[in-house]
């Protein structure tokens, strides 16, 4: 007995269904749990307690999340504001940027100029342009840090006086990644809770809360 030909209607309604099961499960996994608990194998306080580097949010918070990114990362980009509204819905949490340029050359030079920025108190302004994406040419940053109100001779001149602290800092930034495992951008450290990869924002508010419980 031959099996009957699925007819034009009933694969549009198997499309469907396939499509509401690629939904549904997507929506699942958005709500899973994510992240391990890191503390018991490194020295968690000694990765949040870095000095150097730009960070928002009192010193003092219950929770320091770290997060380490590359400005042409599209991951990156797409999962900050998913953070950023966990961290304020939570309260009480301090992120510290963590530039890890991995993606090239622009990307290199974007995180030099943004840490060349924070000396003029920009970094925040010329980060949060920079992720929403965009050219990384040298024109680009440049209209990013006068946009900013940033002066950008005193970038140049920072670059060049202060390079090696710059680079000091992404040297460690690099030596931190690898130490936690990271694979490449993005990757968060929520108090002791490692993730590598973009989450949803349930699960940075998840994370943040396991975090708070193991403080």
């Amino acid at each position: 007995m031959s099996a009957r030909a699925i007819r034009p209607r009933e694969w549009a309604g198997l499309a469907v269904l396939l499509a509401a099961a690629f939904v549904l499960g997507a929506w699942l996994r958005g709500g899973q749990d994510i992240g391990r608990d890191v503390s018991e194998i490194m020295d968690v306080a000694a990765l949040q307690d870095a000095p150097g580097f730009p960070a928002s949010g009192p010193a003092d918070a219950p929770v320091t999340i770290l997060v380490f990114s590359d400005y042409d990362c599209p991951i990156c980009r797409s999962a900050e504001p998913r953070l950023e509204a966990a961290a304020r819905q939570a309260g009480g949490v301090r992120i510290v940027q963590r530039d890890w340029p991995v993606l090239g050359p622009r990307s290199l030079q974007a995180a030099r100029v943004a840490l060349a920025a924070d000396r003029q108190g920009l970094y925040a302004q010329v980060h949060a342009e920079l992720m929403r994406g965009g050219s990384l040419s040298e024109d680009r940053l440049r209209s990013v840090v006068e946009e900013a109100g940033g002066d950008w001779s005193r970038i140049e001149a920072d670059l060049s006086s202060h390079g090696e602290e710059i680079d000091a800092l992404l040297a460690r930034t690099r030596q931190d990644a690898f130490q936690l495992g990271f694979p490449g951008t993005p990757g968060y450290l929520i108090g002791p809770i490692r993730i590598a990869g973009g989450a949803s924002e349930r699960q940075f508010r998840k994370a943040i809360e396991r975090a708070k419980s193991a403080s």
